[in-house]
């Protein structure tokens, strides 16, 4: 596989993450971080197409934003970052591991059990395990099993000892698929 081919594929898997999450990539908007170019129309645009299409989100990708005048229905939307060094002028960047905790321990609901989804963080979070066709324990995961199987479970002591999660890989070193597991 060439390494354009590799970068359209990562890219891909980059904008489903997002837009599966209801999150609008500032990147695709053609936004420049130096500092000093004008970006108000791009990020204005990554606003109304956030509240267009009932997404919360819109992440900000390291570099310093700039844009002169006056941002409409900003506060509609929560900016977020992965990085520290993210920054538009007037606006909080929220950063996504904090919200992704803050989202964990509020609601089960951002993924619900049995939930799959991209990850790129070195270390699973917590309540998850990597889909790498690993055997688990039934008692431990038995919400999980119940989901994966198709079946109500009735009798605790009616279950398999152990069941495989599903083997699932992206062909990317730096990203693995994660299960929601509790």
């Amino acid at each position: 596989m060439s390494n354009k081919t590799q970068e359209l594929k990562m890219q891909e898997l980059k904008d489903m993450f997002f837009y599966t999450f209801g999150i609008v990539p500032l990147q695709n908007y053609g936004v420049v971080g130096d500092g000093m170019t004008d970006n108000r129309l791009k990020i204005q645009q990554a606003i109304y197409d956030a509240i267009e299409v009932g997404a919360k989100y819109i992440f900000v990708p390291k570099g310093e934003y700039y844009y002169e005048n006056q941002l409409f229905k900003a506060n509609e939307v929560i900016f977020i970052g992965n990085n520290v060094q993210a920054s538009i002028k007037d606006i909080e960047i929220r950063q996504f591991p904090d919200l992704w905790n803050e989202a964990q321990a509020s609601s089960s609901a951002l993924v619900p059990v049995g939930g799959i989804i991209l990850y790129s963080g070195k270390y699973t979070p917590i309540n998850y395990l990597e889909c790498n066709g690993q055997t688990v324990n039934t008692i431990d995961y038995l919400s999980l099993y119940s989901i994966l199987k198709g079946i109500e479970i009735v009798d605790e002591t009616d279950v398999d000892e152990t069941f495989e999660l599903p083997n699932l890989s992206t062909g990317n070193e730096n990203t693995k698929y994660i299960i929601r597991a509790k």
